[in-house]
């Protein structure tokens, strides 16, 4: 009784005849050459489409980011219990993390309480109180953007929009923020 020889590594396909390789065999032994010419083709056209989803999704976001009818200000949602109020004095800022938000927080006065997205409107970095020539200032360590702590308007490096702005106020023993 005689048994069929399975083809082995280097072996010609049950297609073939023996001479040429399959078409999606690689180059046959000996060649050196390296990738088959269809191996290569196929991981260039899938390399060029990645490349141009990634060109296309960046474009998308660059208009997103860059709309005038950005909002400027958070609308709607409910007012939430943010920072007991005696963690923030008057006269000083606070960057909070509030229901998976970062907001940045400064009072003003006993019951006058601004809060900003802390989200650079440049390219979306973490924005942070700081002080920058003796002035109170929200800013962004990426690319140097500064933002006034009672307007959240730029004052400073490439941002062009102001941080989006929610509602606040002293509320008894509590910061509340609208969110």
């Amino acid at each position: 009784m005689t048994t069929a020889a399975q083809p082995g590594p280097g072996s010609p396909s049950p297609r073939s005849s023996g001479t040429a390789p399959a078409p999606d065999a690689g180059p046959g032994p000996g060649c050196g050459c390296g990738t088959s010419r269809r191996a290569f083709l196929e991981r260039g056209a899938v390399l060029g489409a990645a490349g141009l989803a990634t060109a296309g999704l960046a474009g998308c976001t660059d208009q997103i980011r860059n709309r005038a009818d950005a909002p400027s200000h958070h609308v709607g949602g409910t007012p939430t219990q943010t920072l007991p109020a005696d963690r923030l004095p008057v006269g000083t800022s606070a960057s909070v993390e509030v229901e998976g938000r970062t907001l940045l927080l400064r009072r003003e006065a006993e019951d006058v309480v601004h809060a900003f997205s802390a989200v650079c409107t440049h390219q979306g970095c973490t924005v942070a109180p700081a002080t920058e020539s003796g002035q109170d200032v929200f800013a962004c360590p990426c690319h140097g953007s500064h933002f006034a702590v009672d307007t959240g308007v730029p004052s400073g490096g490439p941002a062009q929009k102001p941080l989006t702005e929610f509602t606040a106020a002293v509320d008894g023993d509590w910061v509340m923020v609208t969110l």
